[in-house]
């Protein structure tokens, strides 16, 4: 018998002094050493159902009381709604014209942004009627993950533009129980361990925005040179003035030991330094490290701690609008739907109920923090990051012996199946936190945009530690430690070396196996790239990025010393691991890809040329042996010319010259412009995209000049035929992998070609990497040198 629903326990409103201590723990800072001063504006996914309504009434409530409250880093300068019409439903322009009323009833800003979907997943005449282009059509599942995909990527462009770097979702304790269930459907307990069922996170970056510059994990180098950066890393005047006495009482301190002749742990760092020299290479000038990037946005989900029913609640208490899309209700659509229907029309048994799953999560949550953890500090304590070069992308890594041992109890004798037990558990976990500190590694140099998973790396964790190894493999795995073999996973090549230093001082990169002892140290560097006739149909294997030529309209008939510099082009991810921009003067596209051992001897000779190019050169061979030995140096981007660009180095003409027997009557004087130019061109039936039957564009020679007498018409179809040549060449080379033209630069060594930076500009930085694993490595080095 059930009771009246009067007699039930009904959902509470949400209190806006809960919400705020729900925002802040999902949203601690970024940067805690920073210092952050101006107001951001932060932006709310808004859809316009109930969870997303009652995200904006709270946010506006939470302002009205704190005015200055900080989210993340920076204080609030507002909110700004963000609403996305999918165009997928008759109406969702009006919707989501309503839904921004709504917004600014509550005081808030907002923008409307339809979504552009590809031509090859939608059909005409199937558009809502809304401005956002026509539908898609295909399978439920397949269209929600697309949908989901181009929303993430819409919100990345858009809030890379406005400097919006903090985003709310509004995804609540029910979205959390259905994603953990589905996962648990899934498998994930299986295949990803406990780290497959956390469910979703706090915090986490923006998904699906890997390659654009500013939405994921980037835009910190260019931010801090803004007049209002979102934080300022510089100390402050009080921190500098106390930093200087810090400085003189060391100072004062390191006199004083000096004075007294105890310089013992001076020299022994002095003897370090030394062998660190020589593990470098004498002549081998010091790189510069390339800038690091930081920032991204970052999507927070302060909801998670509420019920879907409180979130109904707050907004019937506050007459708060909400828009149900029905498609939602359907549990024939998708697998979440479905598995709404069943948990709310059907009794689950206990264990898959809403409070144990929620359990679940929380509990597999904190055990991974856990492991995370300690996967940091034993990287920190044993040192294990030796060397890592942003120029190159490379790791020396030093890993520790981990032996698992049962625990000790003093009250009994270490011996029975108590130490068995106790010694297999031990081992399990430290197999986990070895996974962990490979996965950490990996996340240094791998160009692949997801990390092998803990589970898949358990091969790795008996190459790298073979003392942890099954009790029954240990012969097998001591034979195989005693002569290790390089290998490859995650896009990241693993080479050993042998470290016959002492303990404390820098491996010495030896490739003799001393007698009955284990490898320790490894070079990581991004694997090799795969052959072009390995891959399948239609799979590129080598990266590549094309930035066009300097516009004619900026070198129309004019010296090549009067050209000006193009803009700046958009930030690039380059093999997922570099951010390349350039500006070019130069009249050939500009190709990005890998250095080519074909082009390595014709640059060589350029750098070699001149007075200083002897020197020049053997700076160079010096810096390729020592950061990028082996074949670690063709895994670095090279910029190459698809053209001949003789004539910029050698300060020569690239017009070819006017005959005096030419007429310019009928076609302008030399001033005349790009654009009249083409119109001539178009007049005279020569425009357009159709070949010129008179031209082998297939020839090994460039297109001559041809002389018709109006010099402007044959300037432009000079130009006309030097592009579609290079166009011609392009497709009809060997290898389309294989870099045509030119290597003008390696822009990670800072090696060009002499005379090249009149021409053409640059700029690299590396992604995002975990500077505080490398700082806390290196102040532990430091304090174990002085102990």
């Amino acid at each position: 018998m059930s009771l009246h629903p009067v007699l039930h326990r009904t959902a509470q409103p949400i209190a806006v002094s809960e919400f705020i201590d729900a925002l802040r723990a999902a949203a601690p800072p970024r940067f805690p050493h920073g210092r952050a001063v101006y107001h951001r504006r932060v932006g709310m996914a808004i859809s316009g159902g109930v969870d997303s309504m009652a995200l904006a009434f709270l946010c506006a409530e939470a302002r009205r009381f704190h005015p200055f409250m900080r989210i993340s880093d920076a204080p609030t300068g507002g909110f700004t709604g963000l609403v996305i019409d999918h165009g997928l439903r008759e109406g969702s322009g009006e919707e989501a014209k309503a839904v921004g009323k709504a917004l600014v009833e509550m005081g808030h800003r907002y923008q409307i942004w339809p979504l552009r979907w590809p031509e090859a997943e939608t059909v005409p005449g199937s558009g809502s009627g809304s401005g956002s282009g026509p539908a898609p059509t295909g399978l439920p599942s397949a269209l929600e993950t697309t949908a989901r995909r181009l929303r993430y990527r819409e919100f990345g462009l858009r809030l890379a533009h406005l400097r919006i770097v903090t985003l709310l979702l509004a995804h609540h304790e029910d979205d959390q129980y259905e994603t953990v269930l589905m996962r648990l459907l899934s498998g994930y307990g299986l295949n990803g361990g406990i780290r497959g069922l956390r469910g979703m996170r706090a915090a986490a970056d923006l998904p699906e925005c890997q390659d654009i510059y500013g939405a994921h994990q980037s835009g910190f180098v260019d931010d801090q040179n803004e007049p209002m950066p979102y934080v300022i890393m510089r100390p402050s005047r009080l921190q500098r003035r106390y930093m200087k006495m810090e400085f003189r009482e060391d100072m004062r301190l390191a006199a004083s030991v000096l004075g007294d002749g105890a310089g013992s742990n001076m020299d022994r760092q002095w003897r370090q330094w030394t062998h660190l020299h020589q593990l470098l290479g004498h002549s081998a000038p010091p790189l510069a490290p390339l800038d690091t990037e930081d920032l991204g946005i970052v999507a927070y989900r302060p909801l998670l701690p509420f019920a879907k029913e409180r979130l109904v609640a707050t907004c019937l208490a506050n007459n708060v609008p909400w828009f149900e899309d029905h498609t939602n209700a359907d549990p024939t659509l998708t697998m979440r739907n479905a598995l709404r229907y069943v948990a709310q029309h059907h009794a689950l048994p206990q264990a898959l109920q809403k409070p144990a799953i929620l359990e679940l999560a929380a509990r597999c949550d904190a055990t991974s923090r856990q492991h995370e953890a300690e996967a940091r500090r034993l990287i920190v304590r044993h040192g294990v990051v030796v060397r890592f070069n942003t120029n190159v992308g490379t790791i020396v890594a030093r890993l520790p012996r981990l032996q698992a041992k049962a625990r000790r109890r003093p009250w009994r004798r270490g011996t029975g199946s108590y130490a068995i037990a106790s010694a297999e558990r031990r081992r399990l976990y430290l197999r986990t936190i070895a996974a962990l500190v490979v996965q950490k590694l990996l996340a240094y140099v791998t160009p692949e945009t997801n990390v092998t998973p803990v589970s898949q790396l358990q091969g790795v964790v008996d190459t790298l530690f073979p003392d942890l190894v099954d009790p029954d493999a240990k012969e097998t795995a001591a034979r195989a430690a005693a002569d290790p073999k390089a290998f490859i996973i995650c896009g990241t090549h693993f080479m050993p070396f042998f470290d016959n230093s002492a303990p404390g001082a820098w491996p010495s990169l030896s490739k003799s196996a001393p007698p009955d002892r284990y490898t320790r140290s490894w070079y990581l560097a991004r694997a090799p790239y795969a052959s072009p006739e390995r891959a399948p149909p239609g799979v590129t294997t080598i990266p590549a990025i094309r930035f066009q030529s300097l516009a004619l309209s900026y070198r129309w008939n004019c010296p090549p010393s009067q050209w000006r510099w193009s803009s700046w082009s958009r930030w690039n991810l380059y093999d997922g691991r570099f951010w390349v921009r350039i500006r070019t003067r130069l009249p050939a596209n500009v190709v990005l890809q890998p250095f080519d051992r074909e082009h390595s001897k014709p640059f060589r000779e350029a750098l070699a040329a001149g007075p200083s190019g002897p020197g020049r050169l053997s700076a160079f061979l010096a810096t390729l042996k020592t950061y990028a030995p082996g074949k670690v140096r063709y895994t670095l981007p090279a910029i190459y010319a698809s053209s001949d660009v003789s004539f910029a180095l050698d300060g020569g003409a690239y017009w070819p010259e006017a005959s005096a027997a030419e007429n310019y009557a009928e076609y302008g004087e030399d001033g005349e412009d790009a654009e009249d130019a083409a119109d001539a061109v178009d007049s005279a039936g020569e425009g357009g995209d159709a070949k010129d039957d008179r031209v082998d564009y297939a020839s090994d020679e460039p297109p001559p000049f041809r002389n018709s007498g109006h010099r402007q018409f044959d300037l432009f179809t000079w130009e006309r035929d030097q592009r579609r040549f290079e166009q011609a060449h392009r497709k009809a080379w060997p290898d389309p992998s294989r870099p045509p033209g030119r290597l003008l630069v390696l822009p990670t060594l800072g090696a060009h070609i002499p005379g090249i930076e009149d021409w053409l500009q640059w700029e690299v930085r590396y992604r995002k990497v975990d500077r505080g694993v490398l700082d806390s490595v290196q102040v532990a080095a430091i304090e174990r040198m002085y102990s």
